[in-house]
């Protein structure tokens, strides 16, 4: 299977031998815990590396982790704006007519079923962290 000489016939040679998991160390309950949720909510450590930072760049960071917006808004140009216009007009020609559907079905006002496409695009905008 293309093995390099000298690796005993193991197809991932010396290394695969030289890193094994240590199954039986044991850590505390808290820090267990304390990882598990930094890993969870923040999987790619914003924080790491604010703690040189003065504290209005380290809350400046922050805010822009959470609200992506603030970071690729100052570089938004008009050109990109174009193709977000059309795009825009792309999802409103669908979206409105599917929502009155649904509302309809629901026995519901139609005008009720307008709230789903107008709410839905803001929350991306403000969220959303591709950039074009």
């Amino acid at each position: 299977m293309g093995t390099a000489a000298g690796d005993g016939g193991h197809p991932l040679g010396a290394a695969a031998a030289e890193h094994k998991v240590n199954l039986t160390a044991q850590r505390p309950f808290a820090e267990v815990l304390r990882a598990g949720l930094a890993e969870t909510f923040f999987p790619d450590d914003p924080f790491r590396g604010f703690g040189s930072l003065p504290p209005a760049e380290r809350a400046w960071g922050g805010l822009k982790y959470f609200v992506p917006a603030l970071e690729w808004a100052p570089r938004y140009t008009l050109g990109k704006f174009k193709y977000d216009l059309l795009a825009g007009v792309t999802i409103a020609s669908l979206a409105i007519p599917q929502g009155i559907s649904y509302a309809k079905l629901a026995n519901l006002p139609p005008i009720l079923g307008l709230c789903k496409p107008q709410l839905l695009p803001f929350i991306d905008l403000i969220s959303v962290r591709a950039s074009h």
